[in-house]
Order: C-alpha cells, then sequence, then structure tokens
C-alpha cells in the first residue's frame, strides 16, 4: 500500500505490545499447497486484542510477515483510533 492510500500518518514508536488472538475459527478452502506449506482462502478476519503502553485496543490482522531473525511483521487494522499518537 503506497503512503497516498494510508488513512493516517506513520510515525515510529517503540514500546511493549501483547498481542492476544480472539477464540474461533475461520472457514476457507486452500488455494495452493506444499509440502511445507498452504495457502489458504477464507471468509472472515482474524481478531485480536492488543495492548499498547497499558491500553487496550481491538482489531484484525491485515497482513503477516516472516523475519529472517524468525520475528515476524504484524499489521492490524483498529476499531478505534490509538489516543495521543
Amino acid at each position: 500500500m503506497s503512503s497516498e492510500q494510508r488513512r493516517s500518518e506513520r510515525k515510529t514508536l517503540q514500546v511493549p505490545t501483547a498481542l492476544m488472538l480472539a477464540a474461533g475459527s475461520l472457514e476457507g478452502e486452500t488455494v495452493n499447497i506444499s509440502r511445507h506449506g498452504l495457502l489458504i482462502r477464507a471468509t472472515g478476519a482474524i481478531s485480536v486484542v492488543v495492548k499498547v503502553d497499558g491500553r487496550e485496543y481491538r482489531g484484525r490482522l491485515v497482513r503477516a510477515e516472516p523475519q529472517q531473525d524468525g520475528g515476524s511483521l504484524y499489521a492490524l487494522e483498529l476499531d478505534d483510533p490509538i489516543q495521543e499518537v
């Protein structure tokens, strides 16, 4: 997504964060498959609750990107805007 399509300006911020997945499941079908992975198309969204700087926000996972160091980046769309960014 280019910066022209973003709804809000991004700022660099590093604070401890907890990401919790909401219970439930998604129904879908495979798009493709290999010996080591699957691409799945599903209906619905992966709902999350995230705690940022002591405040709790609800939203959806919109992208996950594995990183070379073994970690991952997770992009979330929140239901309500973060205050004081």
